[in-house]
């Protein structure tokens, strides 16, 4: 794992896919971000609010994503390129699979689309997140089928946690034939299966039990419910642990200390002589119940000078935050909008680093920070950076050790498969980028292709996997 190359409290205002690609693998503990929905409409700010300007566009056009999802998506991700597909289809397009030309037809606002601007995110989100780390992606019933494929396919389905469904405050409308949708839905996934996980309890109702709880604390001390809970330790063969206590020897949980000193303050109970002591468990000390997949307790936005209709409430990241990661660590959202994640984890004293490509974003931060938190800002300062990190974690190499490495790695071979060029001589090899530098590529070895003069020629700034399809068609046509 590496160390961010970035500060704590940074905002960088670019576009997400660049400097996510410029972050270092590895040094993210938690992703909680509420991306566009593909609702096929732009948002405004409300219009004598001080956002008035600031407006994005969440409708999806095709040629506006070809570039990014060919850099490296419809060539090393097989199973997001299938599906990015099979969303066309669905939509009524085409694909010539002998030249890899994408038609869709007469969609206008395109979830295909969608999924190719989410695919390089998602991907680089998965890389830059930690073993441990855990990603909370928000998404509302326009998107919510296509991004779990595409989560599945970038994350691993084994590594799903929970699909949570929030209840919004109330219905934005009450069409006639169908139900009004009020819900949202939060998508986690587990960078591996030793995700960090800690559980959410929601607080009991004292005057209103559960017939379960009832039963449970069903003691009684003055107006207190209590249980009585074990004390005797699971495991045999701890000799610090074993010991006689009010006449029975155990293997307790505690060692004697702390057993007497439970005892003196009316903790520990024997409810009669030769019976094992008990501990005294009241239900007013407990966290409250574990909490489910639905949650409609955090649904009230808080008072905010910003008024965008996608704000989330700042209790809903919280909780999510909680969930994924402890004091001290990263928290990254590539959306940020408006700041709610970046605020929910300074209030809970993690450190973060948030993305958004509007440059009203900047303004955005600081008075959610301010409302929220009282930061300090000259104490404790926002760094907002307009362009991409560099990343400290990959091999750099110089062009002459590179194009040896690249010489040999490919086979003496021009890195185009479908080029004829044989036993291409190392110095007429042509280095170039397979993510280009302009798209947040690296300089790093991996991102890196050894070409021949003919094909560095054609590719140009071509996208890799464009010109791979483009160099594809030209084979003879096999009759079936």
């Amino acid at each position: 794992m590496a160390e961010p190359n970035w500060n704590n409290r940074t905002l960088f205002v670019a576009d997400n896919v660049r400097v996510l690609r410029g972050m270092n693998s590895e040094s993210v503990d938690c992703i909680a971000t509420d991306p566009p929905f593909n609702k096929k409409r732009i948002f405004n700010a409300p219009l004598g609010s001080r956002q008035a300007e600031q407006r994005f566009d969440d409708r999806w056009r095709w040629d506006e994503v070809t570039d990014e999802w060919q850099d490296l998506i419809a060539t090393d991700h097989p199973a997001i390129k299938e599906i990015i597909e099979a969303a066309v289809v669905i939509e009524g397009g085409s694909i010539d699979h002998r030249t890899g030309k994408i038609d869709t037809g007469r969609v206008r606002n395109s979830i295909a689309a969608y999924l190719a601007y989410m695919a390089p995110r998602l991907v680089e989100m998965h890389r830059v997140l930690k073993p441990t780390g855990v990603l909370f992606m928000q998404c509302d019933t326009e998107a919510n089928a296509y991004l779990r494929l595409l989560l599945d396919a970038v994350f691993g389905r084994r590594n799903f946690i929970n699909e949570i469904t929030r209840r919004r405050v109330e219905a934005k409308s009450y069409p006639t034939r169908r139900l009004p949708a009020n819900s949202d839905t939060i998508l986690a996934y587990g960078k591996s299966n030793k995700h960090k996980w800690n559980s959410s309890f929601e607080p009991y109702d004292l005057a209103n039990l559960d017939e379960k709880t009832e039963r449970q604390y069903d003691l009684w001390d003055g107006a207190r419910r209590y249980t009585l809970d074990n004390l005797v330790h699971p495991e045999g063969n701890r000799p610090n642990l074993t010991y006689e206590f009010l006449g029975v020897t155990r293997v307790w949980r505690w060692e004697r200390e702390r057993m007497e000193a439970a005892y003196e303050a009316g903790r520990v109970v024997q409810t009669a002589p030769g019976n094992v002591p008990r501990y005294k468990r009241y239900l007013d000390e407990q966290p409250g119940r574990k909490r489910d997949d639905i949650w409609d307790d955090v649904v009230q936005l808080e008072t905010s000078e910003l008024d965008w209709d996608t704000r989330k409430p700042l209790s809903l990241y919280k909780r999510l935050i909680e969930c994924g990661s402890d004091e001290g660590d990263m928290v990254l959202d590539p959306f940020a909008g408006c700041a709610t994640a970046c605020v929910a984890a300074e209030d809970l004293q993690r450190k973060w680093v948030g993305i958004d490509i509007d440059p009203v974003a900047e303004e955005a931060t600081y008075i959610r920070l301010r409302e929220a938190t009282g930061l300090n800002m000259t104490e404790q300062p926002v760094t907002v950076r307009k362009s991409p990190p560099r990343r400290q974690d990959v091999q750099r190499v110089p062009d002459d050790k590179l194009r040896d490495v690249l010489w040999n790695r490919q086979g003496r071979l021009c890195a185009n498969p479908y080029c004829d060029a044989e036993n291409l001589r190392k110095v007429d090899l042509q280095l170039d980028h397979r993510i280009p530098k302009v798209r947040g590529g690296e300089d790093g070895v991996m991102n890196r292709i050894g070409l021949c003069g003919n094909c560095n020629a054609r590719k140009g700034s071509k996208a890799w996997g464009l010109f791979l399809d483009e160099e594809r068609a030209k084979l003879p046509h096999k009759k079936v």
